[in-house]
């Protein structure tokens, strides 16, 4: 990010992309242009239960020159105060329809021990997005 705030070629490049304009010089501590040669940059997978640190690294393929943590949570002049909430601007992430309706479904005819276990499976595997409203739904 300080490295963007310097060169306007960074501007222009996610975070993988990166890589192929700009090395690291580990006597200088900084990010200099490539000179020569080519590299293939990548982001380590993060499993959706970390949280926000998922929700940046969704946020990082896609954004391009950042120059602070803000800028990658600022979507169409709108800051977000997560990633998470800046995903759902992006269309990352959807709404819990399916979930709320499986669940309005499942009451009419399953029993409420089948009921509550497909809650709690559905609360296990971090499928839904926004508990809350969820919650108030169903």
């Amino acid at each position: 990010m300080n490295t963007n705030q310097s060169f306007l070629e960074g501007r222009n490049l996610t975070y993988a992309e990166f890589v192929s304009k700009f090395v690291y010089d580990q006597k200088k501590r900084s990010w200099q242009l490539r000179k020569k040669g080519y590299t293939i940059g990548r982001l380590l997978w993060v499993p959706p239960t970390t949280g926000e640190l998922f929700y940046l690294r969704k946020m990082l393929t896609i954004y391009k020159g950042p120059t602070s943590f803000k800028d990658i949570r600022t979507i169409a002049n709108v800051q977000y105060p997560t990633y998470r909430e800046a995903c759902f601007a992006m269309g990352f992430l959807q709404d819990d329809k399916e979930f709320v309706e499986a669940i309005k479904e499942v009451r009419d005819w399953g029993t409420t021990h089948y009921l509550r276990k497909l809650f709690a499976l559905m609360l296990l595997t971090s499928t839904m997005n926004k508990l809350e409203k969820f919650w108030e739904q169903t």
